[in-house]
């Protein structure tokens, strides 16, 4: 199964123009938040509808810069993996949108509580799938969420359930922009694509034994 993943648009449409044949080779679409730059459904349906015409697969998680109408447009789509669970083609997919509070209160924020019963409640839609995808906007903390000011803005939640379930194999994420890249936590690859807006992108390969990232 070949993924193309997104995370962090802010309202620009141009980028899903600049990868649509990109977009139109991959079996499966991932989005990871921050659909909108306003935060508002209309920005966001601009968008979706423009994927769509490429590829209809799609499976997104609203982000933190996103009012709550994005989350209602992605489950109206169905879309959304934000507290729930979806099988592709065998592998199993859950989520959880928005990110945890900051000291900078954004549009659309939980308690670290909050995300843990959100995880949890996914998790259990998939957990017997053999290849488990975590899709959240927020990094786990201390893991490819580095910003620019040296702080680490992700969330405690995402890092206790991936220590906690060492079967969930990949972790896709966005958030932290300039924390794009890959790294290992513990038996989790956690990867940050970083901002579309900003040109990044990945895919990622999940094959029978393998998962390969590019």
């Amino acid at each position: 199964m070949k993924l193309i993943v997104f995370a962090d648009f802010h309202g620009d449409i141009v980028c899903v123009d600049e990868t649509a044949n990109l977009i139109k080779e991959s079996d499966l679409v991932v989005i990871a938040g921050d659909i909108t730059s306003k935060g508002k459904r209309d920005e966001a349906e601009q968008i979706i509808n423009a994927t769509e015409k490429l590829n209809k697969n799609i499976l997104a998680v609203h982000g933190n810069m996103d009012y709550e109408e994005v989350r209602e447009l992605l489950e109206q789509r169905n879309y959304s993996l934000h507290g729930t669970g979806r099988m592709y083609k065998g592998v199993g997919f859950f989520g959880v949108g928005g990110s945890n509070i900051t000291p900078i209160r954004t549009r659309c924020n939980y308690e670290e509580h909050e995300i843990a019963e959100i995880l949890e409640k996914g998790y259990k839609k998939i957990q017997m799938a053999k290849t488990k995808v975590l899709v959240s906007h927020v990094p786990p903390k201390g893991i490819c969420d580095r910003s620019f000011l040296f702080l680490h803005g992700g969330s405690t939640a995402v890092r206790d359930f991936l220590k906690s379930h060492p079967d969930v194999e990949l972790c896709l994420c966005g958030h932290i922009h300039e924390a794009h890249g890959f790294k290992f936590m513990e038996n989790t690859r956690v990867l940050n694509v970083g901002s579309v807006k900003g040109g990044r992108f990945a895919h990622v390969e999940i094959l029978r034994d393998m998962i390969i990232i590019s």
